[in-house]
Parts: structure tokens; sequence; C-alpha cells
């Protein structure tokens, strides 16, 4: 069983960061097949090079990360730019619940290819702030299986509700709610 006054750490995935980054990358593929087909071939070829190995540098050195304390009953946002830290703390007190967000049809289950990939479901879990603002915690991605991010998400919510002391609310993206409160 684990302690109840351990401290978890979970990455946060996407973001504005990680999505110019993505941006920055894919002008990299451009600029390499606009170089293989003969338009510009240097100016394009250098191009590409500098952005591919500088796209993937700055999305690997600048992961995110949520620290869940709850002995101090905070949470520390805590961010690498280029490999240099950004801390923030979350006292419990800013926090009003954590909110998850989940397309209306469940994952298929199984072993089958529509259990694996199912593009159609979703799931995100975003922490309800004080002042009426959101974050988000989690995103579904589009390379685990369903199964795998209900599951992610599902970890991330109990160990936010259960640490904190939050109540969780669940509704679909129409905003019919599903359940809440704990």
């Amino acid at each position: 069983m684990m302690d109840e006054m351990e401290v978890r750490e979970f990455e946060v995935r996407g973001g504005p960061w990680e999505g110019i980054h993505a941006l920055i990358f894919y002008a990299a593929v451009t600029c390499a097949v606009l170089s293989t087909a003969g338009i510009a071939r240097l100016a394009t070829g250098i191009c590409a090079v500098a952005l591919l190995f500088y796209s993937i540098f700055a999305i690997f050195s600048s992961p995110t990360y949520l620290i869940i304390d709850p002995g101090k009953r905070i949470l520390t946002w805590e961010s690498y730019r280029y490999f240099v830290p950004l801390r923030r703390e979350m006292p419990r007190e800013s926090i009003a619940g954590v909110e998850v967000v989940e397309a209306r049809r469940a994952p298929a289950t199984g072993e089958g290819s529509g259990a694996r990939r199912d593009l159609s479901y979703f799931v995100r879990v975003y922490l309800k702030l004080a002042d009426g603002k959101r974050r988000r915690v989690f995103r579904s991605g589009t390379t685990g299986s369903p199964h795998d991010n209900r599951t992610a998400a599902f970890l991330i919510v109990e160990e936010l509700a259960r640490s904190l002391a939050l109540p969780i609310f669940y509704h679909t993206p129409d905003g019919e709610e599903a359940g809440g409160g704990s």
C-alpha cells in the first residue's frame, strides 16, 4: 500500500510551449521536403537541419511536471525551459476541484483493433481554480489505446482527489453533467 504522505509526480503533456515547437518541427519537415524537390535546395536544406535540431532539443529539454505534496497540501508546477527549472506552487485553498471531460462514448474494451485505435475517444483532466480559471493536467494522446488513456486519467484524478481532498466534476464535451462531487 502506498504511503499517505508520499509526494507524487505526473508529467503534463502539451501546452503552448510544446505546440509551438511541434509547429517548428513540421516547418523543418516542410523545408526538408522542399530541399529534396529542388526548391532553393541549399537554403531550405540548412533551414531544415537547423529547425529540426532546435525543435527536438526544445521539446526534449522542456517537460512540465505536476508534483502533489499531500503533507504540505500544495501542488507544484515544475516546468523546464531548455533545462532551466521554473516552479510555481499552488496551495490547496486556490483549487476548487478536479474536472474530468470525457467523450460521450466509452472506449471499447477487449483486444480487438477497435479497442486499440479508437481516435474518437478522449479524456481530459483539468484543475478548477478558485478564481474560475482552469489548468489542464492531462490530455489523452493518440498514441495510447483508449483504455490506457482512461486508466492514466483515472490514476491522476484519484491521486489529486485523495491527496488534497478535492471534489471531482465529471461531464461530457456538450456540457452535460454526468456525476460529480465526492
